[in-house]
């Protein structure tokens, strides 16, 4: 009988790639870097109001002004009081001095000033929590209170959202947690109506636990947002590298010949095939990368590979070096 025809074959030489980035792209949702809630600590009428809704402050600024109109005349008459007191604690240490008059007499005078200065501070303390001071820069996101409107003490006045750094949160899956650490660099990208956001962040938190709903882990990226582009709320894309793998040895996927419990390639490496069971790592795209099985120089059969057996005679019709 005439012999079988030889199977035509394409090889293709494998090669190692110096350098594979292991990457993934997850979405994240922007969040401020702090809501700082500002409230009264006194009682009293809202009498001034400086900011709208909206505005950007800064540290220190005026928030809200309550009336201070009982609170002044108290003041000023505490203030007096203390001027009194001190001229005669002033006037019997002279005479205490030229002992014109007993040192009890000084001491009284030194009793009557501290709880006068002592009366002085705490109005001046409350005079001055009439005025209502930001804490934080930000953006004045809520003011719900209003002009003439009567606040009690814990009433909060203003909501300050802190959005010039912002963090990026992203739901992590289990398996690639432990490819993270906080403090390392990472790239975030918005797509915006002008041009595409591309920023670089820092890992700044991963939580202890896992959902166990989801399997993921929450981790957060800190980012400068001082340019205000980012939105709180927006969905925006986090690309994250787990390792840079060396010396990859990557095989076109459809080299790939699936088994009943295992993957498998041919090679022809003289002019017979032989059969290799490997183990697959990375898929990109339509290639896939070979973690055991292969070797650098090996001859893969990439085309004509589902018709031959092992240890057959084949026809190389082209080869890829």
């Amino acid at each position: 009988s005439s012999a079988a025809p030889l199977v035509d074959v394409t090889v293709a030489v494998v090669r190692a790639e110096p350098n594979l980035i292991d990457a993934f792209e997850l979405p994240g949702v922007v969040e401020p870097n702090r809501i700082v809630t500002v409230s009264a600590e006194l009682a009293g009428r809202i009498e001034q109001l400086p900011h709208k809704k909206g505005s950007l402050i800064k540290a220190g600024d005026l928030l809200v002004q309550l009336d201070a109109s009982m609170l002044q005349p108290a003041f000023d008459g505490a203030s007096a009081q203390v001027e009194r007191d001190q001229i005669e604690f002033d006037r019997m240490a002279g005479l205490v001095e030229r002992n014109a008059t007993p040192r009890q007499d000084l001491d009284t005078a030194r009793s009557q000033l501290t709880m006068s200065q002592a009366s002085l501070g705490e109005i001046r303390a409350r005079l001055k929590r009439t005025r209502i001071f930001n804490t934080t820069s930000g953006i004045l996101n809520d003011l719900p209170v209003e002009e003439g409107e009567y606040v009690q003490p814990g009433t909060p006045v203003a909501e300050i959202v802190d959005a010039a750094t912002v963090k990026v949160a992203v739901r992590v899956p289990e398996r690639d947690v432990a490819f993270f650490a906080v403090g390392r660099t990472t790239q975030v990208s918005a797509d915006t109506q002008d041009e595409p956001i591309m920023r670089e962040g820092v890992i700044s938190f991963i939580s202890e636990l896992a959902d166990h709903q989801t399997r993921s882990t929450r981790m957060e990226i800190k980012l400068d947002n001082s340019d205000r582009s980012l939105r709180c709320g927006q969905i925006v894309h986090v690309h994250l590298t787990r390792r840079v793998l060396d010396n990859v040895i990557m095989i076109p996927l459809m080299a790939v010949i699936p088994m009943e419990d295992s993957k498998a390639v041919y090679v022809v490496n003289s002019s017979q095939t032989q059969r290799r069971e490997i183990e697959l790592g990375i898929i990109r795209g339509d290639r896939v990368q070979v973690r055991q099985g292969l070797q650098v120089g090996d001859r893969l059969i990439v085309a004509g590979h589902r018709f031959v057996a092992p240890g057959q005679t084949v026809n190389i019709v082209s080869e890829n070096n």
